[in-house]
């Protein structure tokens, strides 16, 4: 913790020690103890690495990442006094120096950190050559596994998506309506495990009602600096889509809310995933009892929309091949429109975190967006969307059976 100068014994001059005092003041004052869960934290880097209050990168780029981190426990501070009074004070300070356009137009350099050695750097920066592999789910819920599979499954309830000694996901799955038989992922819970000076133990909650920008502490990093952290959640878009990424396994998870459902990928290199001793659905895929049935069925109940709308519904949102399929079963099934938003984050997803994947997967789409012609008047069906659409009848026959 810095300790204050008093203002007599400094040298610089009157305005310059008066912002200083000021700001070191404001962070420093006593009362940010248990006020509001991770202020401490989002203070720390500050406090440790205190710049002089200037129109510098340095100073601009600490205040920016210390700014960002208290704006992520705006729902859980708003009012108290100390957390107010630090925010207030370091936004004045943001505008007085004009730290955007600085920030604008610099360029970090490379250079290693002043307060994280080379050997600390180095074994928290992933040094390996395995070739990534990339597993998703979303929908109905549909999941890519990362050995490339795809499968349509059932899987209500909470369900281990991923469990490495570095991290674990886990699902839950509800139906989609009372008199539905479709399922949905309401609920992603991504554990990122304790890695020494690489960052601690962090837990990252989301659900049907929201997506935060911070982990369930408060904090929204572990591990290396503010400048540099190891581990951290990112918001791509407030409220909609966020990143998570542990640089030591070079992984990324990326979690999108689309209305009132879930979708999650996840990206990490293969010698990281291990073989595992329990259940893992992007490992293993879904268990048998859990894939929709591929036997012809008799049709037994009407789908919730009409093929030739669902196949029009979602052309106009420019998924193709095996998202196509999806987004036209999902639609079927459940009548929601929300689900073609889902493919199409999801096909969006594939191609920012598997663009050679996806290149060999969407065959009809050489380049995002795959844009579609909508005026078409019918679309020829694909085997796998006949295999869907079987799934999807023969299990509303079992479902009406056992009623």
């Amino acid at each position: 913790m810095l300790s204050l100068t008093p203002l007599s014994a400094c040298s610089p001059p009157p305005h310059t020690r008066l912002a200083a005092t000021l700001l070191l003041t404001t962070f420093l004052y006593a009362g940010v103890g248990g006020e509001c869960a991770g202020l401490q934290a989002c203070l720390d880097p500050y406090e440790q690495r205190y710049v002089k209050p200037e129109a510098t990168p340095a100073f601009c780029s600490l205040a920016a990442q210390t700014s960002d981190c208290m704006k992520s426990l705006a729902s859980s501070c708003r009012s108290v006094f100390s957390y107010e009074t630090r925010r207030g004070m370091l936004e004045k300070f943001i505008n007085t120096y004009d730290c955007a356009t600085i920030l604008a137009n610099h360029r970090p350099s490379p250079t290693t950190p002043q307060d994280a050695t080379p050997t600390t750097v180095e074994k928290c920066q992933y040094r390996g050559t395995s070739p990534p592999a990339h597993c998703g789910l979303f929908g109905d819920p549909h999941l890519k596994t990362f050995s490339g599979a795809y499968m349509t499954c059932g899987v209500g309830g909470a369900w281990p998506l991923l469990d490495t000694p570095a991290l674990a996901i886990q699902v839950t799955n509800e139906q989609v309506g009372p008199d539905n038989h479709a399922t949905a992922t309401t609920k992603v819970t991504v554990l990122v495990k304790e890695h020494g000076a690489c960052g601690g133990e962090r837990t990252y909650e989301a659900s049907a009602e929201a997506l935060p920008r911070a982990f369930v502490d408060g904090t929204t990093w572990t591990g290396g600096t503010v400048l540099n952290p190891h581990t951290q959640v990112r918001e791509r878009v407030p409220g909609e889509h966020v990143l998570i990424t542990v640089s030591h396994i070079n992984a990324t998870v990326a979690v999108r809310k689309i209305e009132k459902y879930l979708t999650v990928l996840v990206s990490l290199p293969e010698s990281e995933i291990g073989e595992g001793g329990e259940l893992q659905l992007c490992v293993g895929g879904c268990p048998d009892s859990e894939r929709l049935p591929r036997s012809p069925p008799r049709p037994v109940v009407s789908p919730a929309m009409a093929k030739s709308q669902a196949v029009k519904l979602c052309k106009e949102y420019n998924v193709t091949d095996y998202y196509l399929d999806s987004c036209i079963f999902d639609l079927m099934s459940t009548g929601d429109k929300s689900f073609r938003v889902a493919a199409l984050a999801a096909q969006r997803d594939l191609w920012e975190h598997d663009p050679i994947g996806a290149q060999r997967l969407l065959l009809n789409c050489s380049e995002p967006p795959c844009v579609w012609d909508v005026s078409a008047a019918t679309i020829s069906t694909s085997p796998s969307i006949v295999l869907l659409l079987v799934a999807l009848l023969l299990l509303s026959s079992t479902r009406w059976a056992g009623r």
